[in-house]
């Protein structure tokens, strides 16, 4: 008789029963790691950067959680300001060699003056693909990190890729119990699942942790390329009717599949009236309102960036019915 270990176990109780896919974006390899998440993804790549960086230059229109890595490093933090219509960095000149950025691909929606900041930046350049999942790492880049979890059903996760080989770390995540998020959101609906999400997402906090297994699982079954194809089309139906009221510039074809369509605005009351209808409008980010003055452009920014929804779950009728809610 073989030895087998009990998730290979012959017969007895089904598990959760799940498609193969097989199409996620990026492969794992000794250069492209899977972790517990985004940051820890981040912190991977900080870990093998060749020489411990000077300081890190970060956009000061990010989420907090970005920072979390950077402190537990004891790695200081520099801002820098990023362009109101394109959202592409300004980096400020003093930025050196000795130095690492954090450069963020905005939504997945990153043009050319992104790509341009990143291969002229003289140091360590990081690529946070954390809202850009289906962008490709830039080769330019000492690293791309991303966040499945932002754009399909898992319970936690994190890929770093970079041109080098990544030292794992040594323990592996377990994420059946996150895994009740999940499940609440599909038997209760989104506001049942909401606490049992802030507790998943608040496991996070803490040193980084390799994929699990229930998380490797679930990212084998989604299709990703069908997910690419339907946030596509939905962002060329939101564009072309909202090309003209949005104050960000945005490409009429997006360059990878976005994570939403953000809208900025000066439509008053435009949040509040569509959350009011149910429409989820998450608020990129809190933090930065607290932070920063209400004339600050990166407060502006927050305050008036509408995510539109427009991922796989919908299609173009859900997508004319919230241009019919906007227009009011």
């Amino acid at each position: 008789m073989s030895h087998r270990a009990c998730s290979d176990l012959m017969g007895g109780a089904f598990g959760l029963e799940l498609p193969l896919c097989d199409c996620f974006p990026h492969p794992e390899s000794p250069c492209c790691a899977y972790v517990d998440s985004g940051r820890a993804a981040l912190q991977l790549l900080l870990q093998a950067l060749p020489q411990r960086p000077r300081r890190v230059w970060v956009p000061r229109f990010a989420c907090d959680t970005l920072l979390q890595p950077l402190r537990r490093l004891r790695l200081p933090v520099c801002r820098y300001e990023i362009a109101e219509e394109d959202l592409s960095p300004l980096l400020p000149d003093e930025a050196g060699e000795d130095d690492a950025a954090v450069f963020i691909n905005y939504f997945g929606l990153a043009g050319a003056a992104w790509q341009q900041a990143v291969a002229d930046f003289p140091g360590a350049a990081l690529a946070d693909a954390t809202t850009a999942l289906y962008a490709p790492p830039l080769p330019q880049a000492a690293g791309s990190f991303y966040s499945p979890r932002k754009f399909g059903g898992l319970c936690d996760g994190g890929v770093a890729v970079a041109p080098y080989p990544l030292a794992l770390p040594t323990r592996t995540d377990r994420s059946s119990t996150a895994a009740r998020a999940l499940l609440l959101r599909t038997e209760s609906g989104a506001a049942a699942a909401l606490p049992a999400t802030e507790r998943a997402e608040a496991r996070l906090n803490r040193e980084p942790r390799r994929m699990s297994p229930l998380s490797r699982r679930l990212l084998r079954s989604i299709d990703w390329v069908a997910a690419a194809r339907r946030r596509c089309a939905n962002y060329r139906v939101l564009h072309a009717a909202l090309r003209e009221l949005n104050h960000l510039r945005l490409p009429e074809e997006p360059p990878s599949a976005p994570q939403c369509y953000p809208l900025v605005t000066a439509i008053p009351g435009l949040r509040d009236s569509l959350v009011d209808v149910g429409v989820a409008l998450p608020l990129y980010w809190p933090e930065v309102i607290a932070d920063s003055d209400a004339s600050d452009s990166a407060n502006r920014l927050a305050r008036r960036l509408l995510p539109l929804p427009l991922d796989q779950r919908y299609d173009t009728h859900d997508m004319e019915r919230l241009l019919r809610l906007i227009r009011g």
